[in-house]
């Protein structure tokens, strides 16, 4: 066999473009007692492929097993079986019964944190029945508030103040 020719199928194999045909003379070579010693790596690999092909096949005794089983399932299913529809249908309810005990617990969950929510958060409620009323003690906070930045404000304007001397004197001592 032309060895240039193996070489050139090689290299078309490794990149995945050989076709059936030219992977047959592959494996014939390789497969063939007289493989150049700059190949003994490969030969292995195309040896595996054609022990394994002919491993791969199905004895008689495969069909006469598939065939016995179907046969049981039949019998199986005349004389009174359970069958597929019937196992399905109680997979089925032993979903839908799960769902069910999960939906009813978290109702029930919710139910709870919704009570525990209105008892611990009073501030959350209207504590007013008027509104004007609610809006007079409104104004009465913001004006605390407001009072307090205030007095905040004058404390930082103290602080800016004192920033700006500090920077007066580095000008004075970088002169």
């Amino acid at each position: 066999m032309d060895l240039d020719r193996i070489e050139q199928l090689l290299a078309k194999y490794w990149d995945c473009e050989t076709t059936l045909d030219e992977e047959k003379e592959l494996k014939k070579f390789f497969n063939s007692e007289s493989v150049p010693a700059r190949w003994q790596s490969v030969a292995p690999l195309f040896r595996y492929y054609e022990n394994e092909r002919e491993k791969g096949s199905l004895d008689g005794l495969f069909d006469e097993q598939i065939l016995a089983r179907i046969e049981a399932d039949q019998q199986s299913l005349q004389t009174g079986g359970k069958g597929k529809v019937v196992s399905m249908f109680y997979d089925i309810a032993k979903v839908a019964a799960v769902a069910l005990i999960l939906v009813t617990a978290g109702y029930f969950v919710r139910e709870e944190y919704l009570d525990k929510k209105d008892k611990m958060d009073p501030y959350i409620a209207d504590t007013f029945e008027d509104p004007k009323e609610a809006f007079e003690e409104t104004k009465k906070a913001l004006m605390l508030i407001s009072k307090n930045f205030n007095k905040g404000r004058k404390e930082v304007q103290k602080v800016g103040v004192f920033n700006e001397a500090q920077e007066k004197i580095k000008e004075t001592e970088a002169l």
